[in-house]
């Protein structure tokens, strides 16, 4: 096997990070609003009992706030990854 020249290994590394960024950016901001959603919206309890619907509503606030921890910090892990992927810009020429 041949290795690839280094400009396209470099390009095939920046894509394949690109979408892991994106992946985790997406897969963040989507966790993080339904987590948002469990913790901020109750849920409807139409045809429970008032200790089913209780148990419910303490369910969904737990689960959304484990949510929210976890899609905020998939959404730091992909802004970090970005930061240290994007591309570099040239130096400034040095001065006489």
């Amino acid at each position: 096997m041949t290795s690839l020249p280094s400009s396209r290994g470099a390009a095939l590394l920046r894509a394949a990070s690109l979408g892991l960024v994106a992946g985790l950016l997406l897969g963040g901001l989507v966790l993080l609003g339904r987590g948002v959603k469990g913790v901020f919206v109750p849920s409807d309890c139409a045809g429970l009992s008032d200790p089913e619907c209780q148990l419910t509503r303490e369910t969904e606030r737990d689960l959304g706030r484990v949510q929210t921890l976890s899609g905020g910090a998939l959404v730091a892990l992909g802004a970090a990854l970005f930061a240290l992927t994007r591309p570099r810009p040239p130096a400034p020429p040095e001065g006489p």
